[in-house]
This record gives C-alpha cells, sequence and structure tokens, in this order.
C-alpha cells in the first residue's frame, strides 16, 4: 500500500512538472495589428532542455580548460626542471673535460691514472648520452603539450566565439522579452478598456431590449385593437345582412367567399422562457388579421353590390312584398316586390353597380329593366314609362335607369320594385331598411 501511495505522488509530482511546461498564448501588438503566437509545450521544453544543454557544455568546457591548464603547468615545470639539470650536466661535463684535460697532461705521469679517466670519461660520456635522451624525451613531450595547447586554444576559441554568440542572443532574447512585457501591457490595458466598453455595451442593449418589448407589446395591442375591429365590422356587416332578411351563409356559399377559418396551428407542448410578445405571438397575430381583413374586404365588396339603397328619391308604398288581395280581380296572390307610388316620369335608379341582363317590354312588368349585381343579387325595375340603359350595358350605383309609369299590369303609376337572391325574392322593404340604418350608423 505504501508502494502505491510512493508511485501515486511520483505520478502527480510528474505531472505537476509537466504543467510548468502548459500551451502558452503570446499577444504582440505591432502598427495596430495584433498578432498571435501559440508556444506548445514541447517548444518550450527543447529551448529549457536547450538552454541546460548549453549550461552543462560551458561547465565542461571550463573544468576541461582548468584541468588542461593543470597539465600544462606541470609540463612547464618539468621542462624547467629538465633544462635546469640540462644546465647542471653541461656544468658538469664542463667540469669533466677541465678534470679530462688535466689528466691527460696528468697521462704521462701516470698511466693507472689515465686508465681511471678513460673509464671515468667513458661513464661521463654514458651519462651524457642519457642527458640527451631525456632531453629528447623532455623536447618530444613539450612538443606534444605544445600541441594540445593550441588544440585547447583553439577549442577555447570556438567556446568564445559560442558565448559570444549566446550573449547576443541572450541580448536579442531580453529585448523581444522587453518588447513583449510593453506589449503585453498595453494589450492588457485594451482588454480592460473593452471590457469597461462591453459592459456600457451590455447596460445600452439591455436597454434596447426593455424598449424593444415595450415596443412589441404596444405593436401587439395595436394588432389585438385591429383585430378587434375588423372583427366588430364584420359583425356589423353580418347583422346588417340578418336585418335585411339575408341568409349570411347562404350569401358566402353563393359569392364564393371563405369563412373565417382558425390559423394553422399546432405541435407538441414545449415550454419555452422566451416572454410575451415574441416573434411567433406577433406572425400570429398577423395572420390573423389578414384573415379578417381579407374576410372583411370581401364583405365590404359584398355589401357594395347589394342593392340595399331605395331607387327612388320620394315615395310612398302602396304595397309590400308578400300576401295581398290582387288589386284588379281581388283574389288573395303572393305579391313578390314592393310597388312604390310616385308622380309620373320620376327618374328611376339602380339601387347598386352591376350589369344590364334585360331592358325592354316584358309582358304583366311592362317595360322591365333586369340588373345583375354579382354575388347571385338581381334587381327589377317594372311599370316604367321610358328606359335609359341597354341590355349588356355596365352600369354603376344610382345611375338613371328609367321613368316611372304605368305600362303592364297596373292601375296607375308606381314602380313594382324586385330584388333576387340566388334567383329567389326578398323582401326588399327590410333590405331598404337595412341601408337606411348602415347610413344613418354612418
Amino acid at each position: 500500500m505504501f508502494k502505491n501511495i510512493g508511485a501515486f505522488t511520483k505520478i502527480k509530482s510528474s505531472l505537476r512538472f509537466f504543467d510548468i511546461f502548459s500551451d502558452k498564448d503570446l499577444l504582440i501588438r505591432a502598427n495596430g495589428v495584433v498578432k498571435h503566437f501559440r508556444v506548445s509545450r514541447f517548444l518550450q521544453f527543447n529551448m529549457v532542455a536547450g538552454v541546460i544543454g548549453l549550461f552543462v557544455w560551458v561547465a565542461y568546457s571550463s573544468v576541461s580548460f582548468l584541468f588542461y591548464n593543470d597539465i600544462l603547468v606541470s609540463a612547464k615545470k618539468e621542462l624547467i626542471e629538465a633544462r635546469i639539470a640540462y644546465r647542471g650536466l653541461l656544468s658538469e661535463v664542463t667540469d669533466y673535460q677541465t678534470k679530462f684535460s688535466r689528466l691527460a697532461s696528468d697521462l704521462g705521469k701516470n698511466h693507472g691514472l689515465m686508465l681511471g679517466l678513460v673509464e671515468r670519461n667513458a661513464s661521463l660520456q654514458q651519462n651524457v648520452k642519457t642527458v640527451k635522451n631525456k632531453l629528447v624525451s623532455s623536447q618530444s613531450r613539450q612538443e606534444e603539450i605544445t600541441r594540445a595547447r593550441s588544440a585547447l586554444k583553439s577549442k577555447l576559441s570556438d567556446i568564445q566565439v559560442k558565448l559570444n554568440s549566446m550573449n547576443n542572443h541572450n541580448f536579442a532574447l531580453k529585448g523581444n522579452l522587453n518588447t513583449i512585457s510593453s506589449d503585453l501591457e498595453s494589450a492588457v490595458i485594451e482588454r480592460n478598456k473593452a471590457w469597461k466598453e462591453n459592459n456600457n455595451y451590455k447596460i445600452m442593449v439591455s436597454k434596447l431590449e426593455k424598449k424593444m418589448q415595450k415596443l412589441s407589446y404596444e405593436r401587439l395591442e395595436v394588432f389585438d385593437d385591429l383585430n378587434q375591429k375588423t372583427q366588430d365590422d364584420i359583425k356589423g356587416i353580418t347583422n346588417i345582412l340578418d336585418l335585411a332578411g339575408i341568409d349570411t351563409k347562404k350569401i358566402i356559399n353563393i359569392s364564393g367567399i371563405n369563412p373565417l377559418q382558425k390559423i394553422g396551428l399546432g405541435g407538441p407542448y414545449i415550454a419555452s422562457e422566451s416572454p410575451i410578445g415574441s416573434k411567433q405571438d406577433l406572425k400570429v397575430k398577423i395572420a390573423l388579421l389578414n384573415t379578417n381583413l381579407n374576410y372583411y374586404s370581401k364583405l365590404l365588396n359584398l355589401m357594395n353590390h347589394i342593392p340595399i339603397s331605395p331607387p327612388l328619391d320620394y315615395f310612398s308604398i302602396s304595397s309590400h312584398f308578400g300576401k295581398r288581395r290582387d288589386p284588379i280581380n281581388k283574389r288573395w296572390a303572393m305579391h313578390n316586390g314592393l310597388d312604390m307610388v310616385g308622380t309620373r316620369n320620376t327618374k328611376i335608379y339602380s339601387t347598386g353597380p352591376g350589369k344590364v341582363t334585360f331592358a325592354g317590354r316584358k309582358g304583366r312588368y311592362g317595360k322591365l329593366v333586369e340588373v345583375d349585381h354579382g354575388f347571385g343579387f338581381k334587381t327589377r325595375y317594372g311599370h316604367l314609362n321610358k328606359i335609359f340603359v341597354k341590355r349588356g350595358q355596365k352600369i354603376k350605383y344610382r345611375k338613371k335607369v328609367g321613368l316611372m309609369g304605368t305600362t303592364g299590369r297596373s292601375t296607375g303609376n308606381h314602380l313594382h320594385y324586385e330584388i333576387l337572391l340566388d334567383g329567389k325574392n326578398h323582401n326588399p322593404w327590410r333590405i331598404i331598411k337595412a341601408g337606411r340604418y348602415v347610413y344613418k350608423k354612418q
């Protein structure tokens, strides 16, 4: 268990070591342009390893230099000692030579001494050879030392050049670091400024969002009011149609007007955090308003074609729509129109825009004008004295179609006025009263 704890501690320490070399980002600003450099963990590790290797190499070179310097010093000492020994030997040789000359001069005096001197001379020559060999070996060693010294000097010069380049590189790095630090300080200042501006923008955005939310609420209220007004107008038109005794559903089917339908919406319920007055609410209300306005426009167009105004400016009613006693044979009969009394040649006007489908004599109607107003509506103007329109002629509202008379099956000057919807007669008086209600309301 303790071994596992020790291994875990080593792994944790190694992870902390690698955390030192985490990826770093450098921002450098030059001439108003901010450049981004990423210093990876691998590059940082290589830079630190290179610095450590350079430090080891400098330490090794310094130690080697000191070591070879000690060798040179010891070699110089040995060379000096050899020279001192050589001079001592030379002095001894000179002494021996003087002695040999003395012995040579005394050779004739003493042969024994001569032989001794010869032997001594031989030994002295052997010593001289030994000294010469030593001198030769010392010279060769000195040459080796000289060569080693020159090699060390070349190595030291190379090391010095590398040290100089490293110093120059260090100075350049220091300059770059100073520039980077100044750029970082300016970047920090700009970042703080940007944060401050960002906070100000956030405050402005929140205020604008509140204003936009208020405007969206007001806009939705406007659309609600418009929808409500449009629906009220639609209801007013349908009420007028009901007042006129016209089946609204029937006339809608005849005219091809699509009734109001619910907006197509659906889908699974997902709770939303968006406030009331969102774009979805606005789209729904706009779609509903478009549907209401479209329906209202069609109903308004229908109302413009419905003959709701009277065909005479001044009149009195002698016979209403419905069952009555026939004025000629006094029998009960169905009266499909409205008899409107006036003076002869009173002007008769069209009660709505349309197209003349008949203009001429027609049996009991006498001189008759029939106008198709569209949407299934037709009007008939009978017993006219004179006709001013022709068949196929398109006429406008309040167009003079003829003059009052008593042609056809009639007992006196009057206008027989009929309103038909989809081929069936409707009570003109109810429609005229509904028209009076409309004009009064306007």
